[in-house]
């Protein structure tokens, strides 16, 4: 019973060290940017106005990291079209100048984007939003609502519709617990293709600790370290009354 008693007692410890660990996403670019050091952006390269480009798989990337396309799994990729609107192609036309994507999403694929990053990162962020027309030819402007999904290696997958008509979206994430190695973001509505642009990547300033009050995970281990102490000491007292 004792024995049982002190183990949990330190899983309690273990545990309410973790409080301070944090991991957060965020939807807009400018607070994301402000908790950021060491901030890069990769803007997809350069592309004349009014015109776009296939690049087959492996061959979009900086010196930090590389963007991939993929369909049905990860040994079927798909080339991704870097993009800059113009007259004959304003449905390009995000206001970001180049852009990147992804294949058509169909009724019998999956496509997706993997942004692998060349060294761990514990941040990142890139705007996204879908392109394409809800039916070929009729009204294709960008912006129109469709399915993402949001699925960071080490993070649980995140679903979002955008919003129509809107200008490109922002998801981004920081972490002082853990790093990330790479990001899928997948197409879920058919006939419609994965916009991807300005992609940044940094370092996580995690905020100092409070130095005037305590935060509950720390009062907690000191209030379980005092219980602990005092039973093993009265445990220690008590074996050495019976051996004297």
């Amino acid at each position: 019973m004792n024995r049982a008693f002190l183990t949990a007692g330190l899983l309690a410890v273990a545990a309410a060290s973790q409080v301070s660990a944090l991991t957060l996403t965020f939807t807009d670019r400018g607070t994301w940017t402000s908790q950021i050091t060491g901030l890069t952006n990769f803007d997809g390269g350069t592309q004349a106005a009014g015109t776009s480009l296939s690049i087959a798989n492996g061959g979009l990337f900086s010196t930090t990291l590389q963007i991939n396309g993929y369909g049905i799994n990860l040994s079927s990729p798909l080339n991704l079209i870097r993009a800059n609107a113009g007259p004959s192609s304003t449905y390009y036309n995000w206001g970001t100048g180049t852009i990147i994507t992804t294949q058509d999403k169909t009724a019998g694929n999956t496509v997706f984007a993997r942004i692998s990053f060349a060294s761990p990162v514990s941040a990142f962020g890139f705007n996204y939003g879908a392109g394409g027309c809800p039916t070929y030819f009729a009204g294709c402007t960008p912006g129109s609502a469709a399915s993402v999904t949001i699925s960071p290696g080490g993070l649980a997958s995140q679903n979002i519709t955008t919003v129509a008509n809107s200008p490109l979206n922002f998801w981004g994430v920081v972490s002082d617990s853990q790093t990330f190695t790479f990001a899928d973001i997948f197409i879920n509505t058919d006939t419609r293709y994965l916009v991807l642009d300005d992609i940044a990547q940094g370092s996580f300033n995690a905020p100092p600790p409070p130095s005037e009050t305590a935060e509950p995970g720390t009062l907690l281990q000191i209030g379980l370290a005092a219980v602990l102490f005092a039973f093993a000491r009265r445990k220690f007292s008590s074996a050495q009354s019976q051996t004297a």
